[in-house]
């Protein structure tokens, strides 16, 4: 059947998570695809402020969800528009440096 499998896999694989201002849960399931593809990222205490959580649709290959879900975060920290309070920039910029770190690894 190719990338597909004759039934789902079922299984799923569960997070849950808290800090002092929320509380969060998580599950994925593989389905019908051979393989997982794809990633998340949770996390409640980014800075003092932020909580940062993210899904990362595999569709792209696992290879990018799993790099995105890894650093995707570290370069929002990273961008000087997060510091001035630009968070929807600071997302935006952390999108095009990984991509341009992904197509040179």
């Amino acid at each position: 059947m190719g990338i597909y499998l004759s039934t789902p896999k079922t299984e799923k694989f569960s997070e849950d998570g808290e800090n002092a201002k929320l509380r969060y849960g998580l599950s994925s399931m593989q389905g019908w695809r051979a393989t997982m593809e794809d990633a998340h990222a949770a996390y409640p205490d980014l800075d003092t402020s932020t909580s940062f959580f993210g899904v990362y649709d595999g569709h792209g290959g696992k290879v990018v969800a799993k790099f995105c879900a890894k650093f995707l975060h570290q370069q929002v920290l990273k961008n000087e528009a997060y510091s001035t309070g630009d968070i929807g920039t600071s997302v935006q910029k952390a999108f095009f440096r990984l991509f341009t770190l992904n197509l040179t690894t």
